[in-house]
């Protein structure tokens, strides 16, 4: 019988399936062929990861340290499997997820795609379910994990849109929704609104335009285009 030739893309594409048995066959093959292969170790111990092998995982990703020191993926790993217990694994897949996770709320809910996403090899331990967090820069929006990998940032108007918010108290809860090679969709849910923004809804709505009745002493809303003529001015 001949033996299954296999490629990164093949490790790369069983990762964004979250064919996590079909991931650690690959890069095991792959291993093989160079054991110092720094991007195939990192694959290999998240997918132990994955399903719960965390003696293996952390094993897997102290390789990677011996052969670079300052690999953050790495790193950030076996921090993570220093103080995580086997009973606290969830796996981010959609199968263990409400429905609901992803239905939509005019003005409070919003489907973004990234810019700027990540290597392949940081997208590929992604995965669709999984809870992310926004972290706000002077005139961006990253979205790392919640280890503090890179994974993306948020387009110009709605990361501009999104500081102004936050910066005001209000808090959202953000879910990958898709993940692919070269591509990320988020989506966007506001929990809380900040005091200044109590009547004012996160994202425009679809449908009919209802005109905005300001209140006496009432700041006035927050607009795309008051975004761009903020941004301008500074």
């Amino acid at each position: 019988m001949t033996t299954p030739t296999y490629t990164e893309q093949d490790a790369i594409d069983a990762a964004l399936a979250q064919q996590w048995d079909d991931a650690i066959r690959i890069n095991t093959a792959l291993l093989k062929l160079n054991k110092e292969n720094i991007n195939v170790l990192n694959r290999l111990g998240f997918a132990y990861l994955q399903l719960g092998q965390i003696t293996t995982a952390k094993k897997t990703f102290q390789k990677v340290i011996k052969l670079d020191e300052y690999n953050q993926i790495a790193i950030k790993n076996v921090k993570k499997l220093g103080v995580v217990r086997q009973k606290d694994l969830k796996k981010p897949t959609l199968s263990h997820r409400s429905p609901m996770m992803f239905l939509e709320e005019p003005g409070k809910t919003k489907i973004v795609e990234c810019v700027n996403t990540a290597p392949v090899q940081a997208l590929s331990s992604a995965c669709p379910g999984e809870e992310v967090v926004l972290k706000t820069k002077n005139h961006a929006v990253e979205v790392r994990t919640s280890n503090d990998i890179y994974l993306g940032a948020l387009p110009d108007d709605i990361a501009f849109r999104l500081i102004k918010f936050i910066s005001d108290g209000n808090t959202y809860a953000v879910h990958i929704k898709s993940v692919g090679k070269n591509s990320l969709v988020l989506f966007v849910r506001e929990l809380t609104r900040g005091k200044r923004f109590t009547n004012q809804p996160s994202f425009a709505s679809t449908g009919i335009y209802v005109p905005y009745a300001k209140l006496d002493g009432e700041k006035e809303p927050v607009t795309d285009a008051d975004d761009t003529a903020d941004d301008a001015a500074e």
